[in-house]
């Protein structure tokens, strides 16, 4: 018995299995639809393996080739792109076009996924792809092993739960902050985290993923940029201290700022690739001009160093970014998706540092002002207790001649005297006979006897003489 003859068949068995296995979840194309997808004139993708075609209801369809090892194989297919959110995909079994669904795997149960994803086995090289009403030409397409993909999602997993812990953690730090330091620095700075954060979280696939495919959530991001934009310039504002300088070129930050958000809305009525690229632009100018502000505060402010080395690697590779995702130029390789990221988090730290150093100066220079401040109202006190002293002794020794001059002017006795002091100070007899301990009749015999020798007739008479010789 040949047993090489056995083994190619039962291995040719086994994947003949696995075909039908997999195509109960897809469904055959007509065959004048085929005729009409393998028709169409296509054309090579510049930088690319792939070709593209239009269809005469303006769709666009791509051909590509698996490599001969991935034939009745099981692999998954995916475009790791947030912007092409549906399409169909067309394999061949059978030398038959079939249409695969996708995130299903083999026994038609859903896979969560980030990014729509088929699972595949095939006999033929060639595949098409309907990207609906979307022009696609820079598309960036995986496919994998099973094994191999699943241990690179496992693994790209772990990494973004690490990333967007630590974003996670330094908003709900900095949203604390705010309520204990009652600065809004950290709340400028926690809502322009949650930009950055949802601008990521949408790049990465994760509202598709948490929502299990439902989430398409197509004009989230030409809304998020205009208006994380507008939260960085907020923040380096507040951040420097530069309110000012801003004022002088407000007009230039609210005119960017509408026309982004026009684009933004242009974009969801009219969503051409061309608005979307224009609302991208305009949202990287205006935190582009604040860098420049921070610029000129480099030398005289530290924290303006801090935020310009930081913000600058954000836009710079927010930037690359974008080329890289919207061009096949190999120079925009290096600004992938996971190294924006590791700037991003590398940000958040040194930023997030920075402010709270930035809140302990003011709070160290508002203690020291506060001491200066009750320092300089100390001295003001005893200064005023000093001049007060002063006018009071002179007043006393003014008092004090002009009873002297009254008792030798008069013949007024020493009691009479008293009794005078008493009458200026508003007593009535029965209170001037306590203060002096005399009876009340000593007291009004004293009183009629300052009235005949100061030739007075009532009390009001007393108090004018008091400020006739005193004032």
């Amino acid at each position: 018995m040949n047993y090489k003859y056995i083994q190619g068949f039962v291995l040719n068995l086994i994947v003949f299995i696995c075909l039908l296995t997999t195509l109960k979840n897809h469904a055959q194309v007509p065959s004048v639809n085929q005729k009409q997808i393998e028709s169409l004139v296509y054309r090579p993708l510049e930088n690319s393996n792939l070709h593209i075609a239009t269809d005469s209801l303006n769709n666009t369809w791509i051909r590509g080739h698996f490599n001969p090892n991935q034939l009745h194989s099981p692999i998954i297919f995916q475009i790791p792109n947030a912007h092409i959110y549906s399409y169909d995909m067309y394999i061949y079994n059978f030398e038959k076009l079939h249409l695969i669904q996708p995130n299903l795997d083999s026994s038609g149960n859903f896979v969560e996924t980030r990014f729509a994803q088929h699972y595949i086995i095939t006999d033929n090289l060639v595949y098409y792809l309907n990207l609906h009403q979307n022009q696609e030409d820079h598309l960036k397409i995986l496919i994998a092993e099973r094994g191999q993909f699943g241990a690179q999602e496992a693994k790209q997993l772990l990494f973004l739960g690490l990333y967007y812990g630590i974003a996670f953690l330094s908003i709900i730090f900095n949203i604390l902050f705010y309520f204990i330091f009652k600065d809004k620095r950290f709340l400028f700075y926690s809502l322009l985290q949650i930009g950055i954060f949802i601008s990521l979280f949408y790049e990465d696939g994760m509202f598709y993923y948490i929502s299990d495919a439902q989430w398409q959530m197509k004009y989230l991001l030409a809304w998020n940029m205009p208006l994380t934009s507008m939260l960085a310039c907020l923040f380096t504002i507040h951040f420097l201290d530069i309110k000012s300088i801003y004022q002088h070129y407000k007009i230039v930050f609210v005119s960017l700022f509408i026309f982004s958000f026009l684009t933004s809305l242009l974009y969801t009525f009219y969503p051409s690739y061309i608005v979307f690229s224009i609302t991208i632009v305009l949202s990287f100018i205006a935190p582009l001009f604040c860098l420049i502000l921070s610029a000129t505060q480099f030398r005289k402010n530290i924290y303006a160093r801090f935020l310009l080395i930081t913000f600058s690697a954000i836009v710079i590779f927010g930037v690359g970014y974008t080329l890289q995702v919207n061009t096949n130029i190999d120079q925009f390789s290096y600004f992938s998706i996971n190294v924006f990221r590791l700037i991003s988090a590398a940000e958040i730290i040194i930023i997030t540092f920075a402010i709270i150093y930035k809140v302990r100066d003011l709070q160290n220079q508002n203690s020291e002002y506060r001491l200066e401040i009750e320092k300089y109202l100390q001295i003001l006190d005893q200064k005023n207790s000093e001049e007060l002293t002063k006018e009071n002794i002179e007043y006393k020794t003014k008092h004090t001649n002009t009873l002297n001059s009254l008792k030798e002017k008069y013949n007024l006795t020493t009691r009479e005297i008293e009794v005078l002091e008493c009458l200026w100070q508003g007593l009535s007899n029965s209170q001037i006979s306590e203060k002096l301990f005399i009876s009340l009749s000593t007291t009004k015999y004293h009183v009629s006897n300052l009235y005949t020798k100061l030739e007075i007739k009532s009390r009001t008479e007393i108090h004018e003489l008091k400020k006739e010789t005193i004032n």
